[in-house]
């Protein structure tokens, strides 16, 4: 296959996770592809990821998928399930999936023959350290979805990801780790200036700050994860404010879920239908600010 080439390459693209209400954000996903926007930098992490992949493979009827019909094939959403029918924590039996996240066909070769750089992020349990996946570590499908799955892995309701070959390491969803959930520092600290960023949530959104009793319960006996689920919110807002100011610098794009009606743990499939279709109809009137924006 000829390699892809990419239209955008001093903006960086950022998406924010947030579990199914990513049905809404995975709209852009299909936008940005049908208008011919293609960032050369992409970072993910936790749902998000699945929208990096997509976006990178270019395939706009995967990116419907993931967050609609196939969303009950994701691996939070399989250990949700899980627990609803088993009343029980997550089993480590239900850790491996298979090659994809969703149903729907991956095409890898596309992937690979896109020469954007792609980040994801997680959180190290053992450590509390985050931890960064790219390029050289996607060589192969398998490893590519393995790396989803551990960024996708929700502490509490699933069991951390170990990675074939990694022996020291087990995985967590990289929320909890540096930037709280939105890898605005990475992208900084890949020498970028400009962003665009993906988020789930409405404008002026902030989480509460307080103890998250049940993570810090769980993590008793694991001090940095602790301390990284004891500061997760407010780093959160820190990096929202922060990107709040490179807005009014005109240095950051932000898409916003204006009409979000998704939870993270969403299950009325009609519901995310329906808030793709949404997703889809705000990101549309907003093409033109970003073609603005991006020069384009």
């Amino acid at each position: 296959m000829e390699p892809l080439s990419n239209n955008v390459k001093d903006v960086a693209l950022i998406f924010e996770g947030g579990g199914l209400r990513n049905s809404y954000s995975s709209a852009l996903v299909n936008v940005l592809l049908e208008n011919g926007i293609y960032f050369d930098a992409v970072y993910g992490l936790s749902a998000g990821a699945s929208n990096a992949i997509n976006y990178l493979s270019r395939d706009a009827e995967r990116s419907r998928l993931t967050f609609t019909e196939h969303a009950d094939d994701l691996p939070f959403r399989k250990s949700q399930l899980f627990l609803l029918e088993n009343n029980i924590l997550a089993s480590p039996s239900i850790q491996h999936y298979g090659p994809a996240e969703s149903k729907a066909p991956f095409d890898f070769e596309s992937f690979q023959a896109n020469p954007a750089q792609l980040t994801f992020e997680g959180i190290d349990r053992n450590t509390g350290k985050t931890v960064y996946w790219t390029q050289r570590d996607f060589t192969t499908e398998e490893k590519l979805m393995e790396r989803v799955q551990a960024t996708l892995s929700y502490p509490i309701v699933m069991p951390p990801m170990r990675l074939v070959g990694d022996t020291d390491g087990a995985y967590y969803d990289g929320g909890p780790g540096e930037g709280g959930g939105i890898m605005l520092p990475r992208a900084q600290k890949d020498g970028f200036s400009k962003f665009f960023v993906v988020c789930t949530q409405h404008k002026g959104f902030r989480k509460r700050v307080g103890h998250r009793r049940l993570f810090e319960a769980f993590f008793w006996r694991r001090p940095q994860m602790r301390e990284a689920v004891s500061t997760w919110a407010q780093r959160y807002n820190e990096q929202l404010d922060r990107l709040a100011e490179l807005e009014r610098a005109g240095a950051a794009c932000v898409f916003y879920a204006h009409d979000q009606s998704a939870i993270r743990r969403e299950v009325n499939m009609v519901k995310l239908k329906n808030n793709f279709e949404i997703g889809c109809r705000q990101a549309r009137s907003e093409v033109g600010k970003w073609v603005d924006f991006l020069g384009l």
